[in-house]
């Protein structure tokens, strides 16, 4: 383990990051975080905990790759709504298995005002959402800066669909014919037919049509949200026409916490690492004002090195535990 500097509780690891460049807060919060907290509220079962599986690192930093309507041979699929292939795909996220701990190196790229900020960090992250980071470059004080909670800007396992709770249950509808008199004995109303009709809660889909991402068939899905953007920034979803796994996220969306304003714009790559499939990579710009300051900065994030534990002692996720083991 790297040694660490004196940890930081969560408060004051949010006033570091601010401090340092504060418009991370509010715009990642918007693309990422927010999926995060609507995931909590339905948490997923409790899986037996998985052997140790590592992954190769991750090549060096290239622009995120784009899906691409170029001729290509897709699938022979049944016809599906675009409301149909977004609800088949929060099922599919549903039923991705989370494990009960993860390892892996997250490489940050900060750009502000043209200069260039890097920080590596490597992170314990357990599924009940409690983390560990350790800056693996020498911290503020000769070593290396510990951070506790959830890590940010996302912990790579972010399920971004799944939102508080499963669509309702509804009542069947009634069996086709005649359903007995109504009172007072009038002649009822037959029931001639009955259409199935699936639609989201939170979003207007639409299909753009179907595209190519390094020869996987694609949907892409465009999502205007019902109400509140700011807890729902998704707009654009390129989906597995076979699987109906997320390979790449599009958000957008404005808001405000507190006294806090302001933008973000990300894309976020999904890919499978062993059974698991995780986020990869996070590019995002975000601009924010609080009061009479304003500021605006270029982010980007990459996952690497996953590792998946069957188990990680307590006192890593513990700020005073971990003091007594240093």
């Amino acid at each position: 383990m790297l040694a660490p500097e004196k940890p930081h509780s969560s408060g004051e690891r949010f006033n570091h990051v601010m401090s340092r460049r504060y418009t991370l807060v509010f715009g990642l919060m918007l693309a990422l975080y927010c999926g995060r907290a609507l995931a909590e509220v339905a948490p997923s079962p409790v899986r037996a905990p998985s052997p140790v599986v590592s992954a190769s690192p991750s090549p060096a930093a290239s622009p995120s790759p784009s899906p691409s309507p170029t001729p290509f041979a897709f699938p022979s699929v049944g016809y599906l709504t675009p409301d149909e292939i977004l609800g088949r795909t929060e099922n599919s996220l549903r039923r991705n298995p989370n494990p009960p701990y993860i390892t892996y190196v997250m490489r940050e790229l900060f750009v502000h005002h043209g200069a260039r900020h890097e920080y590596t960090y490597r992170v314990w992250y357990r599924s009940d959402g409690q983390g560990l980071m350790q800056n693996m470059g020498a911290g503020r004080r000769g070593k290396n800066e510990t951070f506790f909670g959830y890590p940010f800007p996302s912990a790579p396992d972010n399920n971004i669909l799944l939102y508080a709770t499963p669509a309702p249950v509804v009542a069947p509808p009634p069996p086709v014919g005649n359903q007995g008199l109504p009172a007072g004995g009038s002649t009822p109303i037959p029931t001639l037919s009955q259409e199935r009709v699936h639609g989201d809660r939170y979003y207007v889909v639409s299909l753009a049509g179907l595209e190519n991402l390094q020869g996987h068939p694609l949907y892409h899905l465009t999502l205007r949200a019902v109400r509140d953007e700011s807890k729902h920034p998704w707009k654009d979803l390129w989906v597995d026409m076979l699987t109906f796994q997320v390979w790449k996220a599009h958000a957008d969306a404005a808001g405000s916490v507190g006294p806090l304003v302001g933008r973000a714009v990300a894309d976020v790559d999904f890919a499978p690492v062993g059974p698991f499939w995780l986020v990869k990579r996070v590019i995002a710009d975000g601009n924010g004002r609080f009061g009479f300051l304003s500021d605006s900065g270029h982010y980007e994030y990459y996952f690497s090195d996953f590792g998946f534990p069957t188990s990680v002692p307590d006192w890593y996720f513990d700020e005073k535990a971990f003091q007594k083991h240093r």
